[in-house]
């Protein structure tokens, strides 16, 4: 096993043992392959977070900035910077009554850029134009990966989709 997919799981049980559940109703296999490498995201059941994922699927370096709104209704933001072909996870501790990529206040802000030479140029991508709310988009439990692609469809020539990943199937 990869030194760094040890640490993750020690992590990962640490939390969840500090959270109060127990490693057999957290650690299923379909969640463990899904943060091995697996393209889906989820948690299972009525897990107290969402778990969101953000994927560079160019072929260059890229920042994508994530916003959302806690438990306290406070807007919170943190910007993911992704090598090509990159994937990372954050658990967000639930609720979390809405997130999206840019702005929540106005979602035609971009959120995303993509790096054009070492340092220098950067491309901003068009923006997400969405705000995703729960319960309408998701649940607690569930998982949303906002995945950064090449577009013909666009004047930058990338695009971001969001696909979510309902831990249960009545969701």
């Amino acid at each position: 096993m990869h030194k760094l997919t040890k640490t993750t799981l020690t992590i990962l049980a640490t939390a969840v043992l500090l959270g109060g559940c127990s490693p057999a109703d957290f650690l299923n296999e379909q969640f463990l392959a899904s943060i091995v490498g697996s393209s889906a995201t989820t948690l299972p059941g009525n897990a107290p977070a969402l778990l969101v994922a953000v994927e560079n699927q160019t072929g260059r370096p890229a920042a994508v900035q994530v916003a959302y709104r806690d438990a306290n209704n406070a807007l919170r933001q943190y910007t993911a910077a992704l090598e090509p072909g990159q994937r990372t996870a954050k658990a967000l501790m639930c609720p979390v009554s809405e997130i999206t990529v840019g702005d929540l206040s106005d979602p035609l802000v971009t959120g995303a850029w993509i790096e054009m030479a070492n340092g220098g140029a950067f491309i901003e991508v068009e923006p997400f134009g969405r705000v995703l709310k729960t319960p309408q988009n998701y649940d607690c439990g569930d998982g949303i990966t906002f995945v950064l692609q090449p577009s013909g469809a666009t004047r930058s020539g990338y695009q971001l989709f969001a696909y979510v990943q309902r831990a249960s199937e009545g969701g």
